[in-house]
């Protein structure tokens, strides 16, 4: 079964992507020890969610971890805008800075950037340790969660203890349902193929939809002249669009919208999402904690998974630095998870609500027949978020999560 050892360490965080880096920061600004696993080997899609919000930044930035985005290339998004493939473009709306300084306005990154800066930012925090290996199981006692077993890269599997134990480890999770937490999926009637494109944006730093007779697509700008682009297709319908050899998907994409075609489209830089949403049935046991998209997904209207993620795992830390500080006893831990708990699901749940409403409004109903109509929807004070909220204000109307 291999060797058993303690560790000197508050928490393990299971999981090294957006939302085990963000907690390992989130801990690390905090003096609070924690050691991130992260597996061996991650997929790396390009092609993921590359937005974050003000909010979010100002998080972001009390970490250190802003400065490291920007200088890794970040682009400022002002804009949402609207071109329908026979009248042109009907609405460009603008982005109002919340704020000032570099927290002030939405940026975009590839995802895959995101992921690598926070994880390298979470390393320089004396109290934070990363390993790189695979979480194969949770340790229990007297009914709590005291450590997990792993397996490092190139070792035996071995046990490790800590006070709690983070599962940050996305929607497969493997935390979860050891932890006996279920997580109904509800998955959408239409699917993204998601495509990493190169080329100029019309519009040079936004959000831009275009519709024709059939239905959406949209184009987020990225750094370097490139973007992202998100076609949206019923189940069913995409057919052998990715099954032919190059250019077949930019033929398509270009006779919808010629506009596009100046755009390199490669069939190898599309990947498709079967969408759906899921809040689980409870976000933490007795030692255990669940953060990001093990604890909830998002369908990715309104671009606040990641934003979730993040202020998830600051509310759980502000949670527990008065606990963990002062040596605090399992059952004050415990106390401190429900209280992130008590907070943070319901306002997931607000979240993924308000990205479900706007998710069947623009991507699952025919309102891109009508193009004003659906201009009208990509508003950004058109009540993106939770509790009506404007697109890129805080995705859980939280405002102590923002401070």
């Amino acid at each position: 079964m291999g060797t058993e050892e303690a560790v000197d360490t508050d928490v393990i965080i299971v999981g090294g992507a957006v939302a085990g880096s963000a907690l390992a920061n989130a801990l690390g600004s905090r003096s609070i020890s924690a050691l991130l696993i992260e597996k061996v080997s991650r997929e790396v899609h390009s092609t993921r969610g590359d937005i974050l919000h003000p909010p979010t930044l100002r998080i972001l930035d009390h970490w250190g971890v802003l400065d490291a985005l920007h200088a890794d290339g970040a682009l400022q998004i002002t804009e949402l805008g609207v071109t329908h493939r026979e009248l042109g473009l009907l609405a460009r709306f603008s982005l109002r800075a919340q704020g000032d300084g570099p927290a002030s306005r939405t940026i975009a990154v590839p995802h895959d950037r995101i992921e690598a800066v926070l994880y390298e930012c979470a390393t320089r925090w004396p109290s934070i340790t990363a390993e790189r290996g695979v979480v194969t199981g949770l340790i229990a006692e007297n009914g709590r969660v005291a450590g997990v077993r792993w397996r490092p890269a190139g070792g035996a599997e071995t046990a490790i203890r800590a006070k709690l134990v983070a599962g940050c480890d996305g929607s497969q999770s493997l935390v979860r349902p050891t932890l006996g937490i279920a997580a109904d999926q509800h998955p959408y009637e239409h699917e993204q193929v998601i495509i990493a494109a190169v080329g100029p944006t019309e519009l040079p730093a936004a959000l831009h939809w275009h519709i024709d007779d059939v239905g959406a697509l949209c184009v987020v700008s990225r750094p370097r002249e490139q973007c992202r682009i998100l076609l949206t297709l019923p189940l069913g319908a995409r057919g052998d669009l990715l099954r032919g050899p190059d250019p077949g998907l930019h033929d398509y994409v270009a006779a919808r919208f010629p506009m596009l075609t100046h755009l390199a489209i490669r069939k190898a830089n599309a990947y498709v999402y079967r969408l759906a949403w899921h809040v689980a049935d409870r976000f933490s046991r007795p030692g255990a904690v669940l953060v990001g998209d093990s604890a909830h997904a998002t369908h990715p209207a309104g671009a606040t998974g990641m934003s979730l993620a993040i202020s998830g795992a600051e509310q759980l830390a502000r949670q527990l630095e008065p606990v963990l500080k002062h040596r605090g006893s399992d059952l004050e831990i415990d106390r401190a998870l429900e209280a992130y708990a008590d907070e943070r699901r319901p306002a997931a749940a607000s979240a993924v609500g308000a990205n479900h409403e706007q998710a069947l409004r623009v991507w699952q109903s025919d309102l891109f027949r009508d193009p004003r109509a659906y201009a009208a929807a990509i508003d950004p004070n058109a009540s993106w978020g939770a509790r009506g909220a404007a697109w890129g204000e805080d995705p859980a109307a939280l405002s102590h999560a923002a401070s």
